[in-house]
């Protein structure tokens, strides 16, 4: 054998190297010969299936061995023409891709398909984001249909803490109250014989805040940072009515159902925690409104109600610690009647003196007229010592015990003389008698300079205490009676002969219009009413309705 020929190779081995290589080219070009291939291999995958069935039909023809090549080869050249299915995925990956290459890529620019693929990117996201949207969650856990899920708390009797997070999620430690979308029930499960509760969350919100609430009667009414300072709040309230009294305390409660339970509130609706001064002001008035008059010259609690359609006892309610007769201009008063959310209620035991009432009996005198009165012994109250049992609500008393009670003064019956003397004709004697008994001049008739004016004073006045009894100067028929804003109350009496006397600065009258009275007759009690700068008597006498000085015809 001859040697072979020598054979030239014009390959050339090339040692890899790790550096990377950039061959300048024509991307877009390869780039679109990469986007046809791998289209029409996608398509010939998709026809690859009929491919395989027109094989198998194939084989079947091919089995009866007795058929002509002839006829065997338009069998094919028919079913290549019928099917176009006869080539090879390799053959219609070329058809495709060239059609792909020539026809459709060249239409297609780049920054047209970043433009696509950016736009279908957020049409994609659009339409997730919707549909997730549209997922609500009470609709994976509803509160009144789906079943709740169950959170159970084992407790452990060696961890302490672990109990208190149990007590903080059930519904005796934590009330989750005015929190939208947190719920609490109260389920319970029989281990045995026992009972254990489990605590059962349905929708806890993600993000809450844990405070102290106090709750009256299951409704809360502050909310705390800390345990301590809801027990301060309650503290601060009972000594309001504990502190400085001289009773002796021995009990005192809340009439509602007050406790303090640690709560999960749902940050959003949190308007913040309550400050301790704050807290009970709000418990004792039942409200954060503030609404105040300040009072006007002449006003007094009945005008203020009657102008605001309250009643008196309403406005003393709204301001305990100011006394309605000691009102002045420019006071402010509250018109916010109190709706305490809490009562205190207190039990205490108060021992206290009390006035025992006193007898009155009377003696007729012949000295005195029919009608008149004098006291012969005057009476005075005794006195006892009550132990007694109080109950209170917010201070004001609503059962009063008496436990015991010691006489320690007998109370002296007073004595009456009443007067049995027939009095003398109702008729004017044309003389007249001192009206009391007692007091000096304090002011004469005539001109005279009061409050650093001159005015004319047409009677005299008589300085005596208030209660004194003024007697008529003489007999005769009650004209007037009433009250004035200057004179206060009055007596005018008509004495005949055109003589009249007037009895101003009365506290109380004794007699009526048209009443016929006797000389020395009681006819009112003295006062300081209406212009007046004392208790006294302010007298007149008029002959044809002139003032005439008094001490012309009375000795004083």
């Amino acid at each position: 054998m001859g040697k072979s020929p020598k054979r030239t190779s014009n390959k050339h081995k090339y040692k890899r190297s790790n550096a990377k290589f950039y061959v300048k080219g024509n991307s877009k070009v390869e780039r679109s010969e990469k986007i046809a291939e791998t289209g029409a291999r996608v398509i010939a995958l998709l026809f690859y299936p009929a491919y395989l069935a027109v094989n198998g039909v194939k084989k079947l023809f091919k089995s009866n061995e007795n058929q002509s090549k002839k006829h065997q080869a338009s069998y094919v050249h028919k079913t290549k023409k019928s099917f176009n299915f006869s080539m090879d995925v390799h053959q219609i990956t070329e058809r495709v891709s060239g059609v792909l290459r020539t026809k459709i890529l060249p239409y297609i620019s780049d920054h047209k398909i970043v433009l696509a693929s950016v736009t279908a990117a957020v049409l994609v996201t659009a339409v997730g984001l919707y549909g997730i949207g549209k997922l609500k969650p009470n609709d994976q856990i509803a509160l009144d249909e789906q079943p709740t899920h169950v959170v159970s708390v084992a407790p452990k009797a060696s961890d302490e803490t672990e109990n208190l997070e149990k007590e903080a999620l059930t519904t005796e430690h934590a009330t989750l109250q005015g929190v939208e979308g947190a719920v609490v029930s109260e389920p319970s499960e029989r281990v045995g014989d026992a009972v254990q509760e489990i605590p059962q969350v349905k929708v806890l919100s993600a993000a809450s805040v844990k405070t102290y609430q106090v709750l009256s009667n299951g409704k809360p009414v502050a909310n705390f940072r800390t345990e301590n300072e809801a027990e301060r709040m309650l503290d601060a309230l009972k000594a309001e009515f504990t502190s400085g009294t001289e009773s002796e305390i021995l009990e005192v409660y809340f009439y509602e159902n007050v406790t303090i339970k640690p709560a999960y509130l749902d940050i959003v609706g949190f308007e913040g925690y309550d400050e301790v001064s704050d807290a009970l002001t709000y418990v004792r008035k039942g409200t954060k409104q503030e609404k105040t008059h300040k009072v006007q010259k002449g006003e007094n609690y009945w005008v203020i109600a009657q102008y605001y359609g309250v009643t008196p006892e309403d406005l003393e309610a709204a301001n305990p610690n100011v006394k309605p007769e000691a009102l002045q201009i420019g006071m402010e008063i509250s018109l916010v009647v109190p709706k305490p959310l809490i009562t205190v209620v207190t039990v205490e035991n108060e021992v206290y003196s009390d006035r025992i009432a006193f007898d009155v009996t009377y003696e007729s005198t012949s000295s005195l007229y029919k009608g008149e009165s004098k006291t012969k012994v005057s009476g005075s109250y005794g006195e006892r010592v009550i132990e007694a049992e109080v109950l209170k609500q917010n201070g004001r008393e609503i059962v009063r015990k008496v436990l015991s009670e010691e006489v320690v003064k007998e109370p002296q019956t007073k004595v009456v003389y009443q007067g049995t003397k027939d009095p003398p004709p109702r008729i004017g004697t044309g003389t007249y008698i001192h009206p009391t008994s007692r007091g000096p001049v304090t002011s004469n008739f005539g001109w005279r300079t009061l409050r650093g004016k001159s005015d004319y004073h047409t009677g005299i006045d008589i300085g005596i205490s208030t209660g004194t009894s003024v007697k008529a100067v003489d007999g005769g028929v009650v004209t007037a009676v009433g009250y004035n804003k200057s004179l206060g109350y009055y007596v005018f009496v008509d004495h005949g002969a055109n003589v009249s006397s007037k009895y101003l600065h009365l506290s109380k009258i004794l007699v009526s219009r048209g009443e016929k009275i006797f000389q020395g007759q009681t006819i009112a009690k003295s006062g300081n009413t209406g212009n007046s700068t004392g208790p006294h008597l302010h007298l007149e006498i008029l002959i044809n309705n002139v003032p005439q000085n008094p001490k012309n015809y009375i000795k004083f």
